[in-house]
């Protein structure tokens, strides 16, 4: 196996992967997201991550993109509920140049204040997007009411009001109390010399501070109905069970269970509720793993008349899941499975994701050889106990957004299944 993990001098973790390929990946990831925020801090995260690129001690915003597209690379950041990532994709001749900038925007950031303002209405205007965008809503809606009064339940992007009055000072000690040698993972996949990439990472990243680990909450799941009454053409499902974390031995089975439910056209969800009975365009289930919860629903959008039969059926289809699975639904769930990780193996970024996150997860590398043979082992009675595992006790979230949202209002969802 070409992966190999050192933790250098400075106390920095530094995962390569030595991979053929004339591109190289470059990143750094950070074990701390928007559920590190407290109170009043909703959205700081993001931001910060935003103004990572706004300048540093010695590049201004304009230069940090330009000398990175200016020899055809990409340089891009996300913030999600668990981790921050930075990273660039360039090509191999280049990776000096993308350990340079990116350890530089890690220490050096100098959070400018005409910077702050600006993306201030950039991040504001964002919020507005995604408010106005039902698909987004409707499933921030979900979080919110399977987490209540939880950072997990927030939106990764905050909300207006809170984004409004952060400070220089309010990202600053988010980037100090977060942003250390402890919580991060230095990654580097391609054609490298594994040596050179050492010493150059310890020197460009020795004034990295040092700090404490930051800790994830423990989530409480609730159930709950979010009705949205909004006079739009759709009305948007979401429907969901606590699932599992992202270490349970049974995510595998879960995955599977995703795939044979609502995943994909020959799922039954899609043949059912709209190929037989035409009740909609989209619909589809999913299997969201955190560090001490999950969920596993399914989304649909469909014409408001259609709305209260496309619950029904489809909750009947979840319900008849017990004791129905067949071997022929699994075996094509494990093919879909190994073909989405091998194929995504291809790529050095995706590859170089996968790893850091099996690391920050499980202070290991799940090898590849691993990963097909937990997949080889499914069988029908893996996925059912999953099933059972979900529907034993179930707590179901409804989220509705669009016309005909409040006729729910006193429909015990709970009884469906």
């Amino acid at each position: 196996m070409s992966i190999k993990i050192k933790t250098l001098d400075s106390g920095i973790t530094i995962l390569s992967d030595q991979f053929k390929s004339k591109t190289l990946s470059f990143g750094m990831w950070l074990n701390v997201g928007s559920v590190n925020e407290k109170k009043n801090q909703f959205g700081v995260a993001h931001m910060l991550e935003h103004m990572a690129f706004k300048g540093t001690e010695i590049r201004n915003a304009s230069q940090i993109a330009r000398e990175i597209e200016d020899v055809g690379g990409d340089i891009n950041a996300y913030t999600s509920k668990e981790l921050t990532a930075y990273y660039v994709k360039l090509l191999s001749e280049n990776y000096l140049l993308g350990i340079d900038i990116l350890s530089d925007i890690l220490i050096n950031s100098t959070f400018p204040t005409n910077e702050i303002e600006r993306e201030r209405g950039v991040i504001l205007s964002e919020i507005g997007m995604y408010n106005d965008e039902p698909y987004d809503k409707v499933f921030e809606n979900f979080m919110k009411t399977a987490f209540p009064r939880q950072s997990l339940g927030k939106p990764i992007l905050g909300t207006k009001d809170t984004v409004k009055n952060f400070s220089k000072t309010d990202l600053r000690n988010f980037f100090l109390e977060h942003y250390n040698s402890e919580n991060l993972v230095v990654g580097i996949c391609g054609d490298i010399d594994e040596k050179i990439i050492e010493k150059e990472v310890e020197e460009k990243f020795k004034f990295l501070r040092t700090g404490n680990k930051s800790l994830k909450p423990k989530y409480e799941w609730k159930n709950g109905k979010n009705l949205h009454e909004k006079d739009i053409e759709q009305s948007h499902v979401v429907f969901g069970l606590e699932g599992l974390d992202n270490t349970d031995k049974d995510r595998f089975a879960l995955r599977a269970l995703s795939i044979i439910f609502g995943g994909g056209m020959s799922s039954r969800l899609f043949q059912k509720i709209r190929e037989k009975n035409g009740l909609c365009y989209s619909i589809y289930s999913y299997a969201s793993n955190y560090s001490s919860t999950g969920v596993f629903g399914f989304y649909s959008g469909c014409s408001p008349k259609d709305l209260n039969n496309l619950i029904e059926a489809s909750l009947l289809e979840l319900k008849n899941l017990r004791d129905s699975i067949n071997i022929h639904e699994v075996e094509k769930a494990k093919s879909q499975m190994k073909a989405g990780f091998l194929m995504a193996r291809d790529s050095s970024m995706n590859r170089l994701e996968m790893e850091v996150r099996s690391f920050l997860t499980h202070r290991k590398i799940v090898t590849t050889e691993d990963t097909i043979q937990k997949i080889d082992n499914l069988d029908v009675s893996k996925i059912e106990n999953v099933i059972n595992k979900l529907l034993e006790n179930p707590q179901p979230v409804l989220s509705i957004l669009g016309p005909n949202s409040n006729d729910f209002k006193k429909i015990d969802i709970g009884s469906f299944i």
